[in-house]
């Protein structure tokens, strides 16, 4: 025996399948165009379109008669049980499949939307309303956007990788609008977005593609600009290190070189215990008693004298000299 037969039914995905899955509407309708062609698309595939064009007639359930309260065909003829049953699931398989598109519809807008929308009277209606007010609106969003596109600008030292970003982000929403903004014009505009700073990288950019005859693309542009950026990135991380080390440096030397003052300041201004002479302490002292004992050369003084190393007054001797 063969397999069974497969029916086109079956081999669809069922309605939580990713393969339906419809990005939301946005409130500014942004995303109009390409939402409408995945809401369609999707439709079609569920076999539902003509829910959505007003292709699918409501049926008409049987009218009651007045005196036997049963439902009469249109020429007052009796119905039968089977008419009856044929009747009311016709009537509840438009329902059902009504409703399988409103839930499409209602499950990609927002509250706002379904409030205005939700009053009519099935899915065809809904989505006719739906697009009114948005093909309108989108005429003024993409004004909005060409304008900011042309006009965003990256002020010195942002991050360029963030700005084209943003442009890139720009295009793609414009396209999903069904404007597309030619590669030529794109990359005309990531060049005038950049700071001054990189004036330099352009011209060298421009004169090797007249050199070569070979324009850069728009995404070899943004991988050469964005190199660039990175490269300026770790000079300045490598010279705020080096200033950081040298201001330690000098700060520790400048540390040094004050205690060495107030240290030969003091020695100046003191006066020893042992042998009573000034610009010395005890414990240098080089007359008996002192720590220093008889290694100083007061040996060859006929006075006796004690001597001891002023720094200062040393120095002053100096700029005394001729």
């Amino acid at each position: 025996m063969g397999p069974a037969p497969t029916s086109f039914d079956n081999m669809l995905p069922g309605a939580n399948s990713v393969l339906f899955s419809i990005p939301n509407l946005a409130d500014d309708g942004s995303n109009w165009v390409t939402y409408k062609e995945r809401m369609l698309n999707t439709i079609g595939a569920r076999g539902l379109m003509r829910y959505v064009d007003g292709r699918a007639a409501k049926p008409v359930p049987f009218a009651i008669s007045a005196k036997t309260r049963l439902p009469v065909k249109a020429d007052g003829s009796a119905t039968t049980e089977e008419e009856r049953e044929a009747k009311d699931d016709k009537i509840d398989e438009w329902y059902q499949k009504d409703a399988l598109v409103k839930q499409h519809i209602y499950s990609t807008i927002s509250n706002r939307l379904l409030w205005r929308v939700k009053g009519l009277p099935d899915a065809s209606k809904i989505w006719d309303e739906i697009r009114k007010v948005h093909e309108g609106k989108t005429e003024l969003v993409q004004v909005d956007l060409r304008r900011r596109l042309q006009e965003t600008r990256c002020g010195e030292g942002e991050d360029v990788r963030d700005h084209f970003s943003e442009l890139m982000h720009m295009r793609e929403q414009l396209a999903g609008m069904g404007a597309t903004i030619e590669e030529r014009d794109f990359y005309a505009i990531a060049l005038g977005s950049l700071p001054e700073s990189y004036r330099p990288l352009l011209s060298a950019i421009n004169a090797t593609a007249r050199i070569t005859q070979k324009t850069l693309s728009t995404y070899e542009l943004v991988n050469v600009v964005s190199e660039e950026y990175e490269h300026r990135q770790l000079a300045t991380r490598g010279s705020s290190k080096k200033n950081g080390d040298n201001s330690a440096l000098s700060a520790a030397t400048g540390a040094g070189k004050s205690a060495f003052k107030r240290r030969d300041e003091t020695r100046s201004d003191a006066t020893c215990y042992n042998c009573g002479k000034p610009g010395h302490f005890k414990a240098d002292c080089w007359r008996p008693g002192g720590g220093k004992e008889g290694q100083g050369p007061s040996q060859g003084r006929q006075d006796g004298a004690c001597f001891s190393f002023q720094p200062k007054l040393f120095a002053r001797s100096l700029y005394a000299l001729p």
